[in-house]
């Protein structure tokens, strides 16, 4: 399961929910997107990705969900 960025609590749903965003046990909601440093592989120049640490994602911010109406 994904993982948030900045607080590492797990997503609960299982990776078939996507575009609706992660959703953790506690009501955490996020989305995330591809690490643009690594592309997603977590390493960059030989080392630890210093854009995701690691991870292979970093935190995307939407303004609406999708099908939600804006203002």
């Amino acid at each position: 399961m994904r993982r948030h960025a900045g607080t590492g609590v797990e997503c609960c749903l299982p990776d078939t929910h996507y575009p609706r965003p992660h959703h953790a046990l506690d009501g955490t909601l996020w989305h995330d997107g591809l690490c643009p440093v690594c592309g997603g592989d977590g390493t960059a120049e030989g080392g630890l990705c210093p854009e995701c640490q690691g991870g292979g994602f970093v935190l995307v911010e939407l303004d609406d969900e999708p099908g939600e109406a804006g203002p």
